[in-house]
């Protein structure tokens, strides 16, 4: 195949990634790659939708073939990055995107990529300067100001993030990332109906989406008391850093210790057995409900229907 086909083959993976269809951008890499195996940028591009797909280990290998191929590339290193943020290797992804940003300091796609490694590391400061700094750099790109969205929700802004999100879905409305942060902000504000309509919505778009899903595994929590008493625990538990959330359990378990040794200290051994037994019943708990849970969701995602013209 002459050099405009295997360009033809780009252009025409670049489309398809564009528009969702992830599976339609790997085929056409593999077929320009089984007619060039040499070209560095098919390979990463290529590590980039495995990601999409979750394929950790092929992402891994076809992100490492670019690197190879071309050592200096600010796009293999960036796709060499997203990789490594997906098998959660923060401090390698961190090194690739510092390469790649010595190459193109002023990429929108590499500040986003900081953005998103320094949120799943937990650094939500810097993701948000990096978020912030993705909008400037290119305002037309909707990815951008969608992840800007979802990280003022999570600091807390919700007026700020539904405004963004919004502005996103004017333009894009089967906007993924945009229709969660806005179906949470829906919730936020009690409109349950509301919430579970974009929750369906991004789920018909792709039913595999985690954001989609936890959309809609909150909605569930808002509707069922017992078992969103497990998925409120475990959001409060799991937000912010692993340390916060291991301190937070060791706490728990460390007022439980002390009650048990001051109660019978100050008189009131009678408490001790009623909370021993509430203790195991907590832990009880909290080994069946996610069980419960994921069952009562799986029947609540069956169900999900959207409404013509929705």
């Amino acid at each position: 195949m002459s050099a405009h086909g295997t360009d033809h083959l780009y252009r025409m993976a670049e489309r398809y990634y564009a528009h969702g269809r992830v599976d339609a951008a790997i085929d056409a890499l593999l077929r320009l790659l089984g007619e060039d195996a040499e070209q560095a940028d098919a390979h990463a591009f290529l590590a980039l939708c495995l990601v999409k797909r979750k394929r950790l280990h092929a992402a891994n290998l076809e992100a490492q073939r670019a690197l190879e191929l071309a050592p200096e590339s600010g796009f293999a290193h960036l796709a060499a990055a997203i990789v490594a943020i997906a098998r959660r290797e923060f401090e390698s992804a961190q090194s690739h995107l510092l390469t790649a940003r010595e190459s193109d300091p002023d990429s929108a796609a590499i500040a986003d990529a900081f953005a998103r490694l320094y949120l799943a590391w937990g650094r939500d400061a810097q993701a948000l300067e990096h978020a912030r700094r993705a909008c400037e750099l290119d305002p037309d790109d909707p990815d951008y100001p969608a992840l800007l969205a979802s990280l003022e929700l999570r600091r807390g802004d919700r007026a700020r993030a539904e405004a963004l999100a919004r502005d996103v879905l004017r333009a894009h409305p089967e906007h993924l990332e945009a229709l969660c942060v806005l179906g949470h902000c829906e919730l936020a504000a009690g409109r349950t109906d509301s919430a579970r309509d974009h929750a369906a919505w991004a789920l018909q778009i792709d039913p595999t989406d985690g954001d989609a899903l936890t959309l809609m595994a909150a909605v569930k929590a808002r509707r069922s008391w017992l078992l969103g008493l497990w998925w409120r625990l475990q959001s409060f538990v799991s937000a912010g850093s692993r340390t916060r959330a291991v301190t937070l359990l060791l706490g728990i378990f460390l007022l439980y210790r002390v009650a048990l040794i001051a109660l019978p200290q100050n008189g009131l051994s009678q408490w001790t057995g009623p909370l021993s037994y509430a203790w195991l019943a907590f832990c009880a708990y909290t080994w069946i409900a996610p069980g419960l849970f994921w069952r009562s969701l799986k029947k609540e995602l069956d169900q999900v229907k959207l409404r013509p013209g929705f």
